[in-house]
């Protein structure tokens, strides 16, 4: 026993069952890792977000307030961004006589003081002290988050000068008073997740809106996706109304506007500090534009202060859906499966949709590639296995039937349970002459030599022009012409074949002589009609084969051609439909045995001898 069939054995179909859905778990497996699959996730997520944001936008409860450091304030300031101590100062303190909850800064204090900066105007402006001042002034009421900034070039957060971060440090522990302003990134540098201590640069430190939060006494072990469907797009106050409204003594406007309110104060200029977000945050930015960073903080600062961060599918939820689908594997009906799996893959993202309303995330990619690998293997393995059978078909019966029959049967057309048909067809039979005189003085080896040798070149020319080889008889062969394979002319088909035949066996009997045997003659009788095919025969032993008058009338026509001369004879039905009828001899009506007279013509090539 060769050792691909002992491995046959082996994988008996309940084995090879078990073995494909234990790979297909290991390749799911892989694919919830894969990074190409984790990048089509996300799309796929930013793709739920915009879409909520269009048709079900929601409403929240608490939204952080952006106040905005844009171009228009830079062009009223006399002062760079680096100096712009007192209108921070200014800005803190309206903070506080409003009333606001926290506010947040999304911009580093300065690391240095400025105490020997001379302005233009007459009188030395203490830059240092002024920001101090109002700083001390804030966080007596109002407690005041400062952002972290990571110098990517020396690898390190930039320091801030020891008085601001000593004034802000007298917060006391419940929150972090200078936090990360660094944000996680995916593959495509889009902000998506939570960004936890694990994504910071320092695992130290926490991020800039989570101690905002815990400021405003919301603190939590935070983790997840940020919400991208809370609340409408972002407009910004800028910094110079609030900066007037001081200067006017307004405060009843800022209590309004700011009383009870978490502030984020951060750059909103065109091309500074930009971040690449799933949705677009900017209500006066164009829908495709890259967004602040300051509106990243704030949707982050949207999805804790509302409790409602994105919790993602764990990975036994995942893996026990990629072996659900992964069942399609199982199963021997190709088109079932199939239906089955488009509604399963629209479920599927129904499904994630539908999740995505209750604030969580199923990640659909690896699902349906494992189902969609389960389907497709087990379509190639059946594939295989039709391949593999149908060669063992071809092989078994290669030989005992003619290849259209043979074609029929491993496509599955022909079996014992199949109909038989009427169907007009053109019947062949074929004679040698005189060869029961030529066995006399032959050894029955040279015999069968011989007649294979014969029935080898005349099958071939057979099947070359159509027909099907019924049987052998003897020296004797029956074929049928339009049935398995249907002929627009199956009496054409077959006189050509006759015709063939005759040239062939010149050649053949060219060697035979070169070999000293006997030069052989056959004659060939032609008849078209109607016939019965089909299988006929037991279950156990069964042909496909030609019945009716139309097969007895051919058999009766090919006995009479030595009688005529003629190597071919046919019928008048055979007559009608050739293209060569006048080359053609009318011999007139003869009897046949076992039936009335009837009209035939026979036919012979230049090169076959006259005698028969």
């Amino acid at each position: 026993m060769t050792k691909s069939r002992r491995l046959q054995d082996l994988l008996t179909p309940r084995l090879l069952q078990v073995l494909g859905l234990l790979v297909l778990l290991a390749l799911a497996a892989i694919l919830l890792r894969l990074p190409a699959v984790m990048a089509i996730d996300n799309k796929i997520l930013d793709l739920e977000f915009k879409i909520s944001r269009e048709y079900s936008p929601q409403k929240i409860a608490i939204d952080p307030i952006v106040v905005g450091i844009d171009e228009a304030f830079l062009d009223a300031v006399d002062e760079p961004l680096s100096l712009n101590h007192r209108h921070l100062a200014n800005f803190l303190r309206a903070m506080n006589q409003a009333g606001a909850k926290v506010v947040g800064m999304d911009l580093s204090l300065p690391e240095k003081r400025f105490d020997t900066l001379i302005s233009t105007r007459k009188d030395a402006l203490d830059f240092h002290k002024i920001l101090l001042t109002g700083l001390l002034e804030s966080i007596q009421t109002t407690p005041v988050v400062a952002a972290k900034i990571w110098d990517l070039k020396h690898a390190h957060y930039r320091d801030i000068q020891v008085d601001y971060a000593a004034v802000l440090g007298m917060q006391g522990e419940q929150f972090q008073p200078v936090a990360s302003a660094e944000f996680c990134r995916d593959s495509d540098q889009r902000i998506r997740r939570f960004p936890g201590r694990d994504c910071q640069p320092d695992r130290s430190e926490r991020g800039l809106a989570t101690e905002i939060a815990a400021a405003a006494g919301v603190r939590q072990d935070w983790n997840g996706l940020i919400n991208y469907r809370l609340g409408e797009r972002f407009k910004y106050i800028p910094l110079q109304d609030i900066l007037k409204l001081v200067e006017q003594d307004k405060t009843a406007e800022l209590q309004q506007g700011f009383a009870g309110k978490i502030v984020l104060l951060g750059a909103t200029m065109d091309a500074t500090d930009l971040v690449d977000l799933p949705v677009s945050l900017a209500a006066w930015l164009p829908a495709n534009d890259p967004n602040p960073g300051v509106l990243a903080h704030a949707q982050l600062l949207r999805s804790i202060l509302n409790q409602r961060l994105l919790q993602q599918a764990g990975m036994p939820g995942l893996l026990a859906l990629c072996a659900l689908f992964a069942l399609f594997w199982l199963g021997r009906s190709i088109r079932i499966k199939l239906l089955v799996f488009a509604v399963a893959t629209l479920d599927l993202f129904v499904a994630s949709s539908i999740a995505m309303q209750y604030d969580f995330w199923l990640p659909p990619t690896a699902i349906f590639l494992t189902g969609l690998l389960a389907l497709s293997s087990s379509s190639a393995w059946q594939a295989w296995q039709h391949y593999i059978d149908k060669q063992r078909l071809s092989k078994a019966f290669s030989g005992r039937v003619s290849p259209a029959v043979m074609l029929e049967i491993v496509e599955g057309r022909i079996d014992q349970t199949s109909q038989s048909r009427r169907l007009h067809v053109c019947v062949l039979f074929s004679d040698i002459r005189s060869f029961t005189t030529l066995c006399e003085h032959a050894q029955a080896e040279d015999v069968v030599s011989l007649l294979n040798r014969y029935f080898a070149v005349m099958s071939k020319i057979v099947h070359e022009h159509g027909g099907t080889i019924d049987k052998f008889i003897g020296d004797g062969m029956m074929a049928f012409f339009g049935a398995p394979k249907q002929l627009d002319n199956p009496a054409q088909n077959a006189f050509h074949a006759a015709s063939a035949m005759l040239f062939a066996l010149d050649a053949l009997n060219l060697e035979f002589a070169a070999e000293g045997k006997p030069v052989l003659q056959i004659g060939v009788g032609l008849h078209a009609g109607d016939a019965v095919i089909g299988q006929v025969g037991s279950a156990e032993r069964h042909e496909y084969t030609a019945i009716g008058d139309t097969v007895n009338t051919a058999a009766r026509i090919e006995g009479l051609c030595k009688d005529v001369g003629y190597p071919v004879v046919c019928s008048e039905s055979v007559l009608a439909s050739l293209a060569e009828a006048d080359t053609l001899i009318a011999l007139g009506d003869k009897n046949l045995k076992g039936r009335s007279a009837i009209a035939v013509w026979g036919w012979q090539p230049v090169s076959v001898a006259a005698e028969i």
